[in-house]
């Protein structure tokens, strides 16, 4: 996925060294040296507690770095008498939070069918934070062509990290509440969750949810 720039502001970065083997494939991933291996190099975070947390991918270029695979949506309804609604786009698997802005409070387990989610409060107004998978074409038509050839950090076994500032990413766990966050966490992939997340906490806090409108989880950190 990717970074939300007209809100972000990184205040410090550098170029680290790739760790052999290691595949980044979306700006705004999480990335972490091995403990007991730092020395060689980068790679994206495994959600385990060997992580130690090193900043998140930049890789700004003329052109797209990668071809971006997925993205996140919010979508708001008001639940008819049937109790469920039809979303744009399909979730990925376990990558969807119901919230039901009537009452205050998250939905315990809607049911996703494709692109359909019920169990529904109807009647109610609720908001759906999901992950969708983009075709070539959205890609392109979201983030850009790829820069030809490739990254060229990936010939030369490097690539940009953010170690300190604002940064709003797509690469985030869209199954949690982060309204009721109490940590930021690293998960598998690159990825960031809330504290129910079994990896290492980083030094973040939540400054701004996804939304409708930006369909990015904001955070404010410092590596150190």
């Amino acid at each position: 996925m990717s970074f939300y720039l007209p809100k972000q502001k990184a205040t410090l970065s550098h170029e680290a060294k790739v760790a052999p083997g290691a595949v980044f494939t979306s700006e705004g991933q999480a990335a972490v040296r091995a403990s007991g291996n730092t020395s060689a190099g980068v790679l994206p975070s495994t959600g385990t507690s060997t992580d130690i947390f090193a900043g998140f991918v930049t890789a700004g270029t003329s052109a797209a770095p990668f071809r971006e695979q997925y993205a996140s949506k919010v979508e708001r309804f008001v639940v008819p008498s049937t109790g469920s609604v039809t979303l744009a786009r399909t979730p990925v698997a376990g990558q969807l939070f119901a919230y039901n802005d009537t009452d205050g409070s998250a939905i315990a387990a809607p049911t996703v069918a494709g692109d359909v989610v019920s169990s529904l409060p109807a009647g109610d107004e609720v908001t759906i934070t999901y992950r969708y998978a983009l075709t070539d074409l959205e890609s392109t038509t979201l983030f850009g062509n790829v820069v030809p050839g490739g990254y060229i950090g990936s010939q030369l076994g490097q690539v940009g990290l953010v170690t300190k500032g604002i940064v709003y990413t797509s690469n985030f766990d869209s199954s949690v509440d982060w309204a009721a966050a109490t940590a930021v966490k690293l998960a598998a992939n690159g990825q960031l969750t809330d504290q129910s997340g079994t990896g290492v906490t980083i030094p973040a806090v939540v400054i701004e949810t996804p939304s409708s409108d930006v369909a990015y989880l904001g955070i404010e950190f410092d590596v150190q």
